[in-house]
């Protein structure tokens, strides 16, 4: 059995501030799962490949693209692979993703290919129909699904249709979408990713990483799996349900330290959708940190809750190598917070704020802006909070605009209500989120133009009052974006624009 896994390019807005180019994470799990099968098997990671956002004429308009192109991730496949693993985690990637598909399909006409990922959980039929080169979408946790269906390959060469957490053609070609298979209970039954094969050195070698790299060699990392809330803007509770499950805190340290020997790694991304939920698991995590002196540096860039962190947690954090740690609050205006399920205190978090701030910890901040029934007042709120975030000393903000993704509740009611077609405009909309200067605007009260407004105004305000009230740190940022080594996630995103423009200049 000859395997293959896919990682598409990302497609970004030319005006984006910066664009995270990480290791596939997700990707590895389930090359993990596939070499209990065989040990055929080809990686192609279009990124890692080729970690430079670059504009290519592909139809009509040209696109931003980080990674590889269709043509030339069709040229490195092997033409006798028996499976094929296509990974879509964006759903601004799809209309790039089904030329990719239509490429691979013309290069292996006999392949299974499998798509998985983000995107085909949150529109699996919808996928299947636009793109008629995909056999079976696998939706949600792939690891049991997957080894379900090379179960099944091996031993009768066909498919179970009745497989749970997959949709497949009929007999008669009607794509029929199972019942969801059951997520993985206890994480200390999930194997390490296996990370061979992937051009792991394309992304130490330049500093890449979801976080901060400190001019080091960053790693991701799980320690937990899902989330327990329900915010209406998150596809979580579709792909992950609202189990959240963590693994003993020494497996994820034995995890780290295998790295360290391995890839001598120096700081760990955490890509955890909710890292901290349980007081007591970060505490015995960080004391085993401290206890075994690792000494490397690690963040939790992905977004985190903040019950957990207090004046006691926050020491801990710092001792133990944590330096950057990403509030996700996403409003500051209580109504918008109850409409979209956000379950938190803005009291609460920034007391935890504060206690990190105290310790001397980076802390970034993400605020959305432009949700349905989002009106002027409630930006107005938002603007109180982003300067009481300001003024506590949190160093970074972004402030990305609501995009509706497929498979979240406000997805879906935006699509009922008609306010959704899904289309190339769609999806390029959505590529919006972190632009400054272009706009979807999915309220009935702002225009696309009063979302740019508030985004800029509210990131020049924070960043104003953040380097009058500590003005030793616009000299901090002039040193490090002039030496490259970025310590907080503005100097990161100065250094990858210049960047990207000395790359345009030499090209």
């Amino acid at each position: 059995m000859k395997v293959s896994l896919i990682r598409i390019p990302t497609i970004i807005d030319v005006s984006a501030s910066t664009a995270a180019v990480c290791p596939p994470i997700g990707l590895a799990y389930l090359k993990k799962i596939v070499s209990n099968f065989t040990n055929e098997i080809q990686v192609i990671d279009s990124v890692g490949n080729f970690p430079k956002i670059r504009t290519v004429h592909d139809g009509e308009f040209p696109i931003t693209l980080l990674g590889q192109t269709k043509e030339k991730i069709a040229s490195l496949l092997s033409k006798d692979t028996e499976i094929i693993l296509v990974t879509c985690m964006f759903s601004q990637d799809w209309d790039y993703a089904k030329k990719i598909l239509k490429e691979i399909r013309l290069k292996c006409p006999k392949s299974i290919i499998i798509a998985g990922g983000e995107h085909i959980t949150g529109l699996p039929k919808y996928s299947m129909e636009s793109a008629q080169e995909i056999d079976i979408c696998v939706l949600g946790e792939g690891e049991i699904t997957l080894q379900n269906i090379l179960q099944n390959i091996q031993k009768n060469g066909s498919i179970d249709k009745n497989l749970p957490g997959i949709c497949v053609r009929d007999k008669d070609g009607e794509i029929i979408q199972n019942i969801t298979q059951s997520r993985i209970k206890d994480l200390a039954d999930s194997a390490w990713p296996d990370w061979e094969g992937f051009p792991l050195e394309n992304y130490f070698s330049e500093g890449h990483g979801f976080g901060v790299s400190y001019g080091g060699r960053t790693m991701p990392i799980l320690a937990s799996r899902g989330c327990p809330y329900e915010c209406t803007f998150c596809s979580n509770p579709l792909m992950w349900t609202t189990l959240w499950n963590v693994r003993d805190p020494e497996d994820v340290y034995n995890e780290m330290k295998l790295y360290v020997e391995k890839y001598q790694i120096t700081n760990f991304d955490f890509y955890d959708l909710t890292a901290i939920v349980k007081k007591k698991w970060i505490v015995d995590f960080c004391n085993l940190l401290i206890k075994n002196n690792l000494n490397v540096i690690w963040q939790l860039p992905s977004g985190t809750r903040s019950e957990a962190i207090d004046g006691e947690v926050a020491p801990l954090l710092k001792q133990a190598g944590c330096r950057n740690l990403s509030y996700a609050p996403e409003s500051g205006s209580p109504e918008i917070l109850k409409l979209v399920k956000k379950k938190m205190s803005t009291k609460k978090m920034l007391d935890s704020m504060k206690s990190c701030v105290a310790e001397g910890l980076s802390i970034k901040v993400n605020i959305m802006c432009g949700f349905p029934k989002e009106t002027r007042k409630h930006l107005i709120e938002s603007i109180g909070f982003i300067i009481q975030t300001a003024w506590a000393g949190c160093h970074d903000m972004a402030i990305n605009q609501f995009s509706p993704y497929p498979g979240t509740e406000l997805f879906e009611d935006l699509l009922k209500a008609n306010k959704i077609k899904l289309d190339e405009n769609y999806f390029k909309g959505l590529s919006y989120y972190s632009s400054m200067s272009n706009a979807q605007s999915y309220s009935d009260h702002l225009s696309n133009r009063d979302i740019l407004i508030y985004k800029t105004f509210g990131s020049a305000l924070f960043y104003s009052i953040t380097l009058i009230r500590r003005p030793w740190r616009l000299f901090q940022l002039i040193r490090n974006v002039y030496t490259q080594n970025e310590t907080d996630r503005l100097e990161k995103q100065l250094i990858s624009y210049l960047g990207r423009l000395g790359y345009r200049y030499k090209n």
